[in-house]
This record gives C-alpha cells, sequence and structure tokens, in this order.
C-alpha cells in the first residue's frame, strides 16, 4: 500500500511538473523552458533557451528581475529586466569590452 501510494505522488508531481507547457513570450529564448509556471506562462526562476538563453527571474512570460542574457554572438548582460528588456542596474560585457551601470528600456543611461 505505501509503495502505491509514493507511486501515485510521484506520478502527480510528474505531470505537474512535466505536463505543464510553459510560455516564453520572447521569441529569441523561447524553444525550451525550464523552471517556475503560472497560468501557462513563464514565472518565478527559470531558464529559456532559444537562438538566444536567459536564466532569471521571469513574470507574465518575459524576464523580469535579476538575471542573465546570453545572445549567440557571446555578448552577456547580468542585471535587471523589467518587461523582457534590459531596466535598472546591469553589466554587458561584449567583444567590444564592458558598459556597466544602469539601464532604461533597453537603453544604456549612465553609471548613475
Amino acid at each position: 500500500m505505501k509503495n502505491i501510494f509514493i507511486l501515485i505522488a510521484t506520478l502527480i508531481v510528474s505531470f505537474q511538473t512535466f505536463g505543464q507547457d510553459c510560455q516564453v513570450k520572447l521569441v529569441a529564448i523561447s524553444g525550451t523552458y525550464e523552471g517556475d509556471c503560472k497560468k501557462g506562462l513563464a514565472q518565478g526562476s527559470g531558464k529559456a533557451t532559444g537562438t538566444d538563453t536567459y536564466e532569471g527571474t521571469f513574470k507574465k512570460g518575459l524576464p523580469d528581475g535579476n538575471g542573465t542574457y546570453t545572445w549567440a554572438n557571446g555578448d552577456v548582460y547580468v542585471g535587471e529586466f523589467k518587461k523582457g528588456v534590459k531596466s535598472g542596474a546591469g553589466k554587458l560585457t561584449s567583444a567590444e569590452g564592458t558598459i556597466d551601470g544602469y539601464w532604461a528600456d533597453d537603453e544604456y543611461i549612465g553609471k548613475e
């Protein structure tokens, strides 16, 4: 009886984790998603991989909060996001160098 209960509990947890189809709204990272989900959208901590990769927090299917975004060309941004774009403190590293400071609506606005 105990083994049956464990089997049923395992199946329920597996179904909740793997049966849930979570959508990532940003096309460049919408290939595969592993992480938290709410109402069919990526929500909470997760990792999304498509052409680019993002690992961090999501809200309503978009990067929102702290995370790391890696572009296919190797550029990396570590910092804050809001509604899928760089917004807040962050650091962008590319072949051209590093930009450290603050961002608003995906645009660099300076060090202060």
